[in-house]
């Protein structure tokens, strides 16, 4: 398991009051040539309260910051105020550079919202500390999934100008409250937040989808961008447990070595966002008999109600709607396999 506390060096937060030179068109591979570190823009508009916007929490997820890029270039924004005022936060540059979530013996940077151990949890600070000087009129925590998932919006709190601010960017909504450590979590104290998951890194469609979604939050009058769009369809759901591997299993996906603790079913990302019945093989647990371990929102063990081991078969006890399901063997281990959701009912007049 990684000392997460070998690490001592705290990362300093950078502060701009304009856009830094270059920001609009470098390799995101080669942002620390103009950024040091983790830094907070702030960029003028026409309008107050400024949007919040937070993009490459994980180095790996590039489509906010490509969308970013985008927005400044479409709007000229190097020269011209944005329609809105922007607070604009880009995350771990270091992971970023390397192309991966996360470095090794630092913990997730979309983790590290609430709590005091780590220096990563001062930086976390002093951003919340920044931003809590102001209005905020919305937040809006930019990412991407490493598994197959449509596109959706993540928010923390039922609200209609949650629901409402989620529901303009797809029509596909997960309710959660866990993991409370997320940035989104915390900024919902203070105004409307989401999170926006857009599919895999770097694919057009994704960071199209989250230009044209930044354009109508900066855009809209707040009786249009919180209130009810025209066509008000909404499947929304609530996260209800976290699914994880043992920890340094060897994973395996379709015809898998005969050394892997864990073989799963080759086409499993195409469970993600489906039902899932009773009865399913999810799996062949191996050498080990290797099986999933499932905690729900009250860091209680369930695992016994979803899933079960029958002749190494690990086959699902009940109906379940999964989200999240990867075959990134590392991104498993860092971060969970999945989650478990189920349908969330919400009001008529809030839909």
């Amino acid at each position: 398991m990684e000392n997460l506390n070998q690490v001592t060096a705290e990362p300093q937060l950078n502060l701009y009051n304009t856009i830094p030179e270059y920001l609009a068109d470098i390799r995101v591979e080669e942002i620390d040539s103009i950024l040091p570190g983790p830094s907070l823009i702030s960029i003028k508009g026409n309008i107050s309260p400024p949007i919040f916007i937070s993009v490459l929490l994980h180095g790996n997820e590039t489509t906010g910051f490509l969308a970013i890029q985008h927005l400044i270039k479409e709007l000229n924004l190097t020269t011209k105020p944005a329609p809105r005022d922007i607070i604009l936060f880009i995350g771990n540059i270091a992971a970023a550079k390397k192309g991966v979530r996360r470095l090794e013996n630092e913990p997730d940077y979309n983790r590290i919202w609430n709590g005091e151990s780590l220096p990563e949890h001062q930086l976390a600070k002093a951003v919340l500390a920044k931003l809590s000087q102001q209005q905020l009129y919305a937040a809006i925590d930019i990412h991407n999934n490493t598994g197959k998932n449509p596109h959706y919006a993540c928010i923390n709190k039922t609200d209609p100008a949650f629901i409402h601010l989620a529901r303009r960017f797809s029509k596909t909504i997960v309710y959660f409250t866990e993991p409370h450590e997320v940035i989104s979590m915390a900024l919902s104290r203070h105004c409307p937040s989401v999170t926006l998951e857009c599919g895999f890194s770097g694919k057009t469609e994704g960071f199209n989808h989250v230009y044209n979604y930044l354009v109508q939050c900066l855009t809209m009058p707040a009786e249009e961008l919180f209130g009810p769009p025209s066509n008000k369809h909404n499947d929304i759901y609530h996260t209800i447990a976290k699914i994880t591997v043992p920890e340094n299993s060897h994973l395996g996906f379709g015809n898998c070595e005969q050394n892997v603790d864990i073989c799963f079913r080759d086409d499993l990302e195409e469970l993600n966002f489906t039902s899932v019945p009773k009865g399913t093989r999810l799996g062949i647990s191996g050498k080990n008999h290797s099986c999933l371990t499932v905690m729900d929102n009250s860091s209680r063990d369930v695992t016994d109600q979803y899933f079960r081991v029958e002749n190494h078969d690990i086959v699902t006890r009940k109906e379940l709607i999964p989200s999240m399901f990867t075959k990134n063997e590392t991104i498993i281990h860092q971060d969970c396999f999945g989650y478990i959701m189920e349908p969330y009912p919400i009001d008529e007049q809030i839909r």
